[in-house]
């Protein structure tokens, strides 16, 4: 599997250690046992790639959830014994719309940032993005007194 079950890995334990320490985001003891759950849950599934990917996007979902405080589909249930392939389809969107890309993997800038770069954003897009950690970018501008606008 190599470097690329390396990366998912990574991902998936970058993700469990959120996970965790938002566990006390759930309001109730059996939100967060639920929680608990689907973790022990997905820690096993690293079979294969595809598995490993597919744990990820449910292990992304399960973040989700608990950062916003409250579980939503699949997560109010405790996780179904069947493997997670098989149950693909109770991820947000299905499976049909998850497109594996590089490109679908990075983070999105906010169209406004661009619309309002005087290079219109040429600059940003050439910048690195990290994996892990924050994207933070500062502009100080004086505006020309002369200037009509």
């Amino acid at each position: 599997m190599g470097e690329a079950a390396e990366n998912l890995n990574y991902d998936c334990n970058y993700n469990m250690f959120l996970a965790k320490i938002m566990l006390s985001n759930l309001p109730t003891n059996e939100d967060r046992q639920k929680a608990v759950k689907w973790m022990k849950k997905l820690t096993n599934c690293n079979r294969s790639i595809e598995e490993m990917k597919l744990r990820n996007d449910f292990m992304y979902y399960l973040v989700v959830n608990i950062q916003q405080g409250q579980l939503q589909a699949p997560f109010t249930e405790n996780p179904p014994p069947s493997a997670l392939p098989s149950i693909a389809h109770l991820l947000p969107g299905g499976t049909a719309d998850m497109e594996d890309t590089e490109e679908s993997r990075q983070p999105t800038m906010k169209p406004m940032l661009y619309e309002n770069s005087p290079d219109g954003g040429a600059f940003l897009a050439a910048q690195p993005v990290p994996r892990c950690g924050a994207f933070c970018y500062l502009a100080v501008v004086a505006k020309d007194p002369k200037s009509s606008h």
